[in-house]
């Protein structure tokens, strides 16, 4: 999804993660990402502010340290608050102070991550009151002959239609599993069969 940081708004693109508390970025400087452009720049952000070691949500990080500035640090980067900017129906939407993390290593795949999960850091509980902590997550059918993309919304207006049928299917909270959502299983057949009609074979290497 593309991600709108700070003001004035500047879009990065970040991958999306249900298994993830934390949002992160790529940010500047960092010397070892070569050939990525896409980087957020503290340095010209209105609202950037670094999160000291002491800060509530640098407890909430499962490991972290403290630089010697005392600001807060995990993995290769800093946490820090910004402001994050939304498109909705009725026009733009700032929500300051967002905790996020500020990655100054090229140790990942994507330049961003956006968490979805269900612990306190992560994007859907950081704006809970203003979604009342709902989203919902379209995927493309599973052969996509269209090249369509699947659609990410949030709040009470999480409906989606289309010209093919729509299936829904709800995801609970895992409970003992913590940030992690669950699936209720009621059926396999349909899956099953899904799955052999999209299935393919390996060629024949005996003769």
């Amino acid at each position: 999804m593309k991600l709108s940081l700070d003001t004035p708004s500047c879009l990065y693109w970040n991958a999306l993660d249900t298994g993830s508390d934390l949002i992160w970025a790529t940010c500047r400087p960092c010397d070892s990402c070569s050939g990525q452009t896409s980087m957020f720049d503290p340095l010209q952000s209105s609202t950037y502010k670094s999160q000291s070691c002491s800060a509530s949500s640098c407890m909430e990080l499962d490991r972290h340290g403290c630089t010697i500035n005392q600001f807060c640090r995990f993995r290769q980067g800093i946490l820090a608050t910004k402001t994050l900017v939304f498109d909705d129906v009725a026009g733009t939407i700032e929500l300051p102070e967002i905790v996020f993390g500020c990655l100054h290593n090229e140790g990942a795949p994507n330049p961003g991550l956006v968490g979805l999960g269900g612990g306190p850091l992560s994007l859907v509980n950081q704006i809970g009151s203003f979604i009342d902590k709902k989203f919902a997550y379209c995927l493309p059918p599973y052969s996509n002959e269209n090249n369509s993309m699947g659609q990410l919304k949030f709040g009470k207006f999480t409906d989606f239609s289309g010209k093919e049928e729509v299936q829904e299917t709800p995801m609970a909270p895992g409970g003992s599993q913590g940030t992690y959502y669950v699936f209720n299983l009621t059926d396999m057949y349909d899956l099953v069969v899904h799955r052999r009609q999209n299935s393919w074979e390996m060629p024949d290497q005996s003769s």
